[in-house]
């Protein structure tokens, strides 16, 4: 099928042009649309190296919008585009600065970063999606004119939708305050709108992505902010409670904005959708911060949060389990042979009525020795230290129970200690074990200890010589087979043996 170019030369200042053409083709053209002038084009519209068009009227087109012009295209003129056929694409190798981009009807996807608002000193221009679905196709979009209004939309959307966060929408809001929505849509055309509320300060340009991920809320956010977990503080999976969406929020100013994220009844999470709250994840103790206080519901598919300064990715969850309570670091530790020191930090605390040490011979049945009162709600590292002045001889485990003020409670990880006596030299934990165990003994006990681990028949296994300054060496079972197995540790004229058992 022949293709038709039509190279305009004129200016049109209050007429009607009107072309069939499938391609109109602008070389090196400069191009005034003016008065009430309007171009409609049933076909595509390709502006070549040095095109220019200074438009204050209307173009109107069914297919692609193509820039290869080297500029902007359009300057500082503040005219309209309407994008009016079924599925179209905004493409080229040079970016176009619209000032006024009203779609209508079917899908419109950006090939290449794509600008709006007009590129005025105060940028007035508006994008109306008004029907029609912009698909940004991992690209961005920037929205220069920071009014509240410059974004609008009937039953269309913005789908952004990519796990890499690469189709994102940047809004340069700056000081301008009062309520800035980004009419997001999923996959499934169901509107899942961003409200950004500037209450004061600048905030600068407000980046936005978001994408909804399977019910295990994988995959997690990688760029530009690393997630590596939706744990609790115990370190057990809490995707269960969390709604199957992320969102990435950066902003380039300081100031103080009221988010609103809304997210569709199907990413729900699966242990119900009451009394939500969105939290942000902080790279620096690689946790998700406590909820800000003042959070709402305004729908059942939404969540309000006031005062917030942060960027960063954000995941929302049900207020009666959150995503963590952050423990930084769990530690038990022989003092002078005859107590043992339990020292701990959270990073967040949500809720945290109180917690618990607990002490046990064999590492499986714990009891309580103390209790330390917890923060309730924190945002910063606070440290806690608990002594057991009455610590079993031999090796004895330790670990943290956390209390919230709902009776929800969760732990830490388990710590090993060794107070020696006159017949306990040398510790062997775990036992049993599923791969490695470690021998523990007072430093001055290794000058001339070796150890061997030999099977049931006597052959050995392992070998070797306890020379690890710090007390305690780690020996490596993990490629042994399942069964039982003697360890022998010789130290001049003492002999010390334990029974091992392997269930890998």
């Amino acid at each position: 099928m022949k293709i038709i170019k039509i190279i305009l030369i004129a200016v049109c200042t209050g007429c009607s042009f009107y072309s069939t053409a499938q391609l109109m083709t602008n070389n090196n053209v400069q191009i005034t649309v003016a008065g009430s002038a309007q171009v409609t084009v049933k076909g595509d519209v390709q502006n070549n190296a040095g095109t220019t068009i200074a438009n204050n009227a209307t173009i109107d087109l069914t297919g692609d919008w193509i820039n290869n012009s080297g500029n902007n295209c359009f300057g500082i003129s503040q005219g309209t585009v309407i994008l009016n056929g079924a599925n179209q694409l905004i493409r080229g190798n040079t970016q176009t600065v619209f000032n006024n981009l009203n779609l209508t009807g079917g899908t419109k996807t950006l090939q290449i970063n794509t600008t709006t608002g007009g590129g005025n000193v105060t940028p007035a221009g508006i994008l109306a999606c008004n029907n029609a679905v912009l698909d940004l196709n991992s690209n961005t979009l920037t929205v220069n004119n920071s009014n509240c209004n410059a974004i609008s939309n009937t039953t269309g959307y913005i789908l952004s939708e990519d796990a890499d966060n690469s189709s994102k929408l940047t809004w340069k809001i700056g000081a301008t305050t009062g309520t800035h929505t980004i009419p997001f849509g999923n996959a499934s055309a169901t509107q899942i709108p961003c409200s950004i509320n500037a209450t004061s300060g600048s905030l600068g340009d407000v980046t936005v992505s978001t994408y909804k991920t399977v019910p295990n809320n994988t995959p997690y956010p990688v760029a530009p902010t690393l997630v590596t977990h939706v744990h609790n503080m115990a370190g057990v999976d809490n995707s269960a409670n969390t709604v199957d969406r992320f969102w990435q929020i950066d902003r380039t100013g300081s100031g103080i904005a009221t988010y609103t994220l809304a997210y569709a009844s199907t990413e729900n999470a699966a242990n119900g959708n009451m009394n939500m709250r969105a939290q942000c994840w902080n790279n620096t103790p690689n946790a998700w911060e406590a909820p800000l206080a003042g959070q709402s519901n305004p729908t059942t598919q939404s969540v309000t949060v006031p005062g917030v300064i942060q960027s960063g990715a954000w995941a929302v969850a049900l207020f009666s389990s959150p995503l963590p309570i952050q423990l930084l670091s769990f530690s038990a530790k022989e003092k002078d042979n005859k107590n043992v020191v339990c020292n701990w930090s959270t990073a967040t605390e949500i809720n945290n009525d109180h917690f618990t040490v607990m002490r046990s011979k064999n590492g499986i049945s714990f009891e309580e020795i103390g209790k330390v009162d917890g923060a309730g709600n924190s945002n910063s590292v606070l440290d806690y230290s608990y002594t057991d002045l009455n610590p079993y001889h031999g090796v004895s485990y330790y670990r943290l129970k956390q209390t919230d003020f709902n009776g929800t409670i969760s732990y830490s990880k388990i710590e090993s200690v060794l107070i020696t006596d006159e017949e306990i030299k040398y510790a062997v934990f775990p036992n049993p074990t599923q791969g490695n165990i470690f021998i523990k003994f007072s430093t001055e006990e290794n000058t001339n200890a070796n150890y061997t681990i030999t099977d049931a028949a006597g052959r050995l296994v392992a070998n070797g010589r306890l020379n690890n300054l710090s007390g305690i060496q780690e020996v490596s079972l993990i490629n042994v087979l399942k069964g039982f197995y003697f360890l022998r540790i010789t130290n001049g004229s003492h002999v010390f043996t334990s029974k091992l058992e392997v269930i890998n």
